[in-house]
């Protein structure tokens, strides 16, 4: 059985989709990807990411080359922002992440420490769609989404 999470996410878009057909309102659905950065949950089961930052020990089973898609958390409220304040949106459902793969091991040396050897990066979100229509485009790397998370948990524990 899928994560509630992920069945939920399933059945929500055909039903926002079709409920809304033909009613003059124009349905949005956003596709959010996995977020981290500032409130994230350290303890998510979708995103070891914090582990690695916080200094906890990360899963054992994380490797250099496992990754996906992860989007910084400013980011994701900017492209969230920006699709609801659009004047015009001409897609009804839009990919809301980085839109490039990452690494765990691009973490880790951000962190200047090292995971074991291995692993396969998973797939990413297009965002081309989010680019088009709004002109976004994450501001935050790897190494600066790291470096602003570091600053912001200098203020805040957590």
């Amino acid at each position: 059985m899928p994560h509630l999470i992920i069945a939920f996410k399933k059945a929500v878009e055909p039903l926002t989709t079709h409920g809304l057909a033909g009613s003059g309102v124009q349905p949005v659905v956003l596709r959010i990807g996995t977020v981290w950065g500032p409130l994230v949950d350290p303890r998510s089961p979708f995103c070891p990411i914090p582990s690695l930052v916080n200094g906890a020990s990360p899963p054992p089973d994380l490797h250099t080359d496992d990754g996906g898609d992860v989007c910084d958390a400013p980011d994701a409220g900017r492209a969230i922002a920006l699709l609801t304040t659009a004047e015009t949106v001409n897609h009804e459902v839009y990919n809301v992440s980085s839109g490039r793969p990452f690494t765990y091991g691009e973490f880790a040396a951000a962190l200047g420490t090292t995971l074991p050897p291995g692993g396969a990066s998973g797939p990413y979100l297009d965002i081309s769609r989010l680019t088009a229509d709004t002109g976004f485009k994450p501001q935050f790397d790897v190494p600066a989404s790291v470096a602003d998370y570091l600053k912001w948990r200098e203020d805040n524990a957590r």
